[in-house]
């Protein structure tokens, strides 16, 4: 059998690879929602530091800094929901992906570094020894991302979150290192900016704390 006439027959088994990588890579579910948040406390013997413009005794969570956050957790809710994808699936999708190009790869180096007439048996191995690595290389290609909830990461080409400039700094939002904003509510991730959360966990204040009346106007979660 000559290089040509071997041709359709590399094409076929190298398909044939294709479609067990697949089966193989498509093993993993995507990971469901979990059933409560995850914990949120400072350090052991430490009290969450108050957000910006809240620091002085007698400060109140007001109306105007209420629909700010809330604002935020919406767009930014909408924003996660959209783009980011949970890491098993984002790992699943990756293995499928190496493993077609391993496998191809393979198979037409191997047909190529074949002895003569051996064209095929050269694809079979080439091609295997392609898939699995080509699997393998692309499962492990995932990163964490902060920007998602935890388990997620940003899928490829979604757009990066924007929101207009804060009238606030920024840590009324992302909060010290500690802080977890993410919460289940419901059906969804909601992001939870980090002022509304210490406004609602008085048991984390440091005791000297004395804000003003206030009371929240939306529905909290």
């Amino acid at each position: 059998m000559n290089a040509s006439s071997s041709l359709p027959t590399v094409k076929v088994m190298a398909a044939c690879l294709v479609v067990a990588a697949i089966a193989q890579a498509g093993g993993a579910a995507a990971q469901p929602p979990p059933t409560s948040p995850p914990p949120v406390a400072p350090p052991a013997g430490e009290y969450a530091p108050p957000p910006v413009g809240a620091e002085a005794p007698g400060s109140v969570y007001d109306e105007q800094a209420q629909a700010y956050d809330r604002d935020y957790a919406q767009r930014y809710s909408e924003w996660a929901a959209q783009s980011c994808i949970a890491r098993e699936q984002q790992r699943q999708k990756n293995a499928t992906t190496g493993a077609v190009i391993g496998g191809v790869l393979g198979a037409i180096v191997g047909s190529n570094v074949a002895g003569r007439h051996q064209h095929t048996e050269g694809a079979i191995a080439g091609g295997a020894l392609g898939a699995l690595a080509g699997a393998a290389i692309g499962s492990s290609a995932t990163s964490n991302s902060d920007a998602c909830p935890p388990g997620y990461l940003v899928r490829a080409g979604a757009p990066t979150f924007y929101y207009p400039p804060p009238t606030y700094g920024m840590n009324v939002v992302v909060g010290p290192s500690w802080y977890r904003p993410w919460a289940w509510a419901g059906d969804r991730w909601v992001y939870r900016p980090y002022r509304y959360w210490y406004w609602e966990h008085r048991d984390h204040w440091r005791p000297d704390y004395r804000p003003g009346d206030w009371h929240y106007r939306y529905n909290r979660w």
